[in-house]
């Protein structure tokens, strides 16, 4: 502990800066005025989705210069629990205030539920992750930063229909998404790691076609599209499992059935 590599700790603080921050401006939110509140609102929500970059940077960059190690590890987690699991709860617990919630018990219930799977699910990953790339190359549960990525983009998605149809159902659906998006990061569900695959070694052109058309559809309507993506990647890994279990069944009922 004599020296540490400088260039992903100030990414991982980064991240840990744009969590903290976030949460100060969501605490704006509670101003009686409508506009500078989803404004508060809108801007930790943005915060959140800063941090993750810094958070794909990081250990990306630890592992290409050699300097991934335990010190990186702890403090990557310690940065994400308060960006990706204290910063996205406290976001929604002031989002479903606006959005006329009528059972805020309940509403903080599921945001304290996310925050405990947030901290459990990244002290299991500490334990079982080890350095090298091909622990990196798929993650069991809902990784931290894709749950609060799939809450964080229904609060822009929120927002943007709020402002623009004052359609608030969305808002209402924020606490129940939270509370299964906790559960899915403490399950064992497999997810892929989507830096590692697109960002590692040559890939084929469809992907790169792929990528493109996201980035323009981002462009054009990054509210819709980013509530899309990270709904479609944590439906994924459920609908995965749901598909191994139907051929699991069918094979077994395969065995039973009697030869003649």
């Amino acid at each position: 502990m004599k020296k540490i590599d400088a260039l992903p700790s100030m990414l991982t603080l980064g991240n840990l800066l744009c969590g903290f921050y976030a949460v100060r401006v969501a605490a704006k939110g509670l101003t009686p005025e409508v506009a500078q509140a989803d404004a508060s609102l809108l801007t930790a929500a943005w915060l959140i989705l800063f941090a993750m970059v810094f958070d794909a940077l990081d250990g990306k960059v630890a592992r290409w210069t050699g300097a991934a190690g335990r010190f990186g590890a702890e403090l990557d987690s310690l940065a994400d629990v308060v960006s990706f699991g204290v910063a996205p709860a406290f976001l929604v617990a002031q989002v479903a205030q606006w959005a006329d919630s009528q059972h805020q018990r309940l509403v903080w219930l599921c945001c304290c539920a996310y925050v405990l799977c947030a901290a459990l699910r990244l002290a299991r990953f500490n334990v079982e992750t080890t350095p090298d790339e091909s622990s990196h190359r798929h993650f069991r549960g809902l990784p931290s930063p894709a749950a609060a990525g799939q809450v964080v983009s229904l609060v822009i998605l929120h927002l943007y229909l709020k402002q623009t149809y004052g359609f608030l159902l969305v808002g209402r659906l924020l606490p129940a998404t939270a509370f299964f998006a906790g559960i899915l990061m403490v399950s064992r569900v497999r997810y892929p790691h989507v830096v590692s695959r697109f960002l590692s070694g040559r890939r084929a052109f469809a992907e790169l076609v792929f990528v493109v058309i996201v980035a323009l559809l981002l462009v054009a309507h990054k509210e819709f599209t980013l509530a899309a993506g990270f709904t479609i990647f944590t439906v994924a890994g459920v609908l995965g499992v749901a598909h191994k279990l139907v051929r699991l069944r069918a094979k077994e009922e395969e065995e039973e059935e009697p030869v003649f």
